[in-house]
């Protein structure tokens, strides 16, 4: 099994930091900050990293194909416009239970993106979204929705409920959106929580572990072939960027104070070319 060891960068420190996505166009680094309700960019260069508040606690941010940046907090979508303008766009269908949690725009520009609690229940699910037909519920009895990706001939999803302890992979259909035949494609220990996700060039999925102090690749058939070591716990997402998409960035959460490294962004080079994030299309 290869192994890596990744470096912070910067010395801002999340409370909860999740959801990188690489911004090619302005070369940033955007992510955000669920415990402290904060959307972050850094410049990867400098380790210089800017904060704004947010109004809640955000979920997952994304790209449009307009460069704004869509946010979901709580059960809206949300657009932060390149002046600082942030409008609510959409919300969850009234009745929906937990909040919005991980999510992405697959390579038509609909946007994935789930919902969590905290008691444990499978009520909640993975929706669809885009602006001509609203929300649309694709994966039910889900209890906290993380990380989400696309093989790269985008024939299947990876799917991650943390609390099942694996990562699944489903048929998915690129020309309608659906995505059908959940089944289980990489499981992890009961004491390993696995977080959020990407996929390299190559098909391999990049799993951040929360607990383990480590990103796990898994090869396309589910095999655990190498592991990035961090040197915090609570790791909970990652994503290639810079130059090429071929550095891993990582994001971490901070609940041990006397921890220095925990809550930082740190990269690394793994030798893989990340795929390029997808954009989110928006009409309004």
């Amino acid at each position: 099994m290869e192994s890596w060891k990744a470096e912070p960068i910067g010395a801002i420190r999340a409370g909860l930091g999740e959801g990188p996505v690489w911004d090619a166009e302005e070369s940033r680094l955007i992510w955000i900050d669920i415990k402290l309700a904060r959307l972050y960019e850094t410049d990867i260069t400098t380790g210089r990293t800017t904060a704004l508040d947010l109004p809640g606690s955000p979920g997952c941010a994304a790209l449009t194909e307009r460069g704004d940046v869509v946010l979901a907090i709580g059960q809206d979508l949300m657009v932060l416009s390149s002046d600082g303008a942030l409008r609510a766009i959409a919300s969850l269908p009234k009745g929906s239970l937990g909040r919005f949690n991980d999510g992405k725009p697959d390579a038509a520009g609909r946007l994935w993106v789930g919902t969590a609690t905290a008691d444990g229940h499978f009520d909640c699910c993975l929706w669809r979204y885009d602006d001509e037909h609203g929300f649309s519920r694709e994966v039910p009895d889900v209890s906290m929705s993380n990380g989400i990706g696309w093989s790269p001939d985008d024939k299947h999803m990876y799917y991650v409920d943390s609390v099942c302890h694996r990562v699944d992979t489903l048929d998915f259909d690129s020309e309608i959106g659906v995505a059908r035949n959940r089944r289980p494609f990489s499981v992890l220990p009961d004491a390993q929580l696995p977080d959020g996700l990407c996929v390299d060039v190559e098909g391999n999925i990049w799993l951040a572990v929360w607990g383990e102090s480590c990103v796990v690749r898994i090869s396309p058939s589910g095999e655990k072939v190498g592991r990035v070591e961090v040197p915090t716990p609570l790791v909970t997402s990652c994503a290639f960027g810079g130059d090429g998409h071929r550095t891993l960035f990582i994001t971490s959460a901070s609940e041990d104070d006397s921890d220095p490294n925990a809550g930082r962004l740190y990269a690394v080079d793994v030798g893989s070319q990340g795929l390029p994030a997808a954009r989110m299309r928006l009409n309004c």
